[in-house]
């Protein structure tokens, strides 16, 4: 069974890929970015290892799935159960260099049971939460 998309978010920034990916793959550093996020703990290192993330919205475990330097991907599983209306959901961040101090950001959340009226539902708060992150990140690394 596939992913289905609940929200992609695109952006280019003009900051350099390896100045980007520094802290978009610091995967216990989220709070220094993220406005929403309260605190952070993390257990583990590297691919399984598992942040709580404490926001607004309550807590939620992440367990890092792939960080892949070379390709500059990082994604992330929302360990279940959660009380969102989907079961499987990751983050996915890809980033690509598309100049010498350009990179072009692709955010995708999406997960692997959800159905039209969950979309319906995480959409728009997933849009305003990766802008906002996003917003934060850029801030951040300038």
């Amino acid at each position: 069974m596939g992913r289905r998309e609940i929200h992609t978010l695109r952006e280019t920034v003009n900051i350099p890929i390896e100045q980007v990916w520094s802290l978009a793959s610091s995967f216990g550093a989220i709070k220094a970015w993220m406005p929403s996020v309260k605190g952070v703990t993390i257990k583990g290192e590297g691919v399984g290892a598992v942040r709580t993330v404490n926001s607004m919205a309550g807590s939620v475990d992440e367990k890092l799935e792939i960080l892949d330097p070379v390709n500059h991907v990082i994604s992330y599983r929302i360990v279940d159960p959660t009380p969102l209306p989907a079961k499987g959901g990751f983050g996915t961040w890809k980033l690509k260099s598309i100049g010498e101090d350009k990179t072009e950001v692709t955010w995708i959340a999406d997960a692997e049971e959800i159905d039209d009226a969950g979309v319906a539902v995480m959409k728009p708060i997933y849009e305003g939460f990766m802008a906002d992150s996003f917003a934060g990140l850029v801030k951040a690394l300038s």
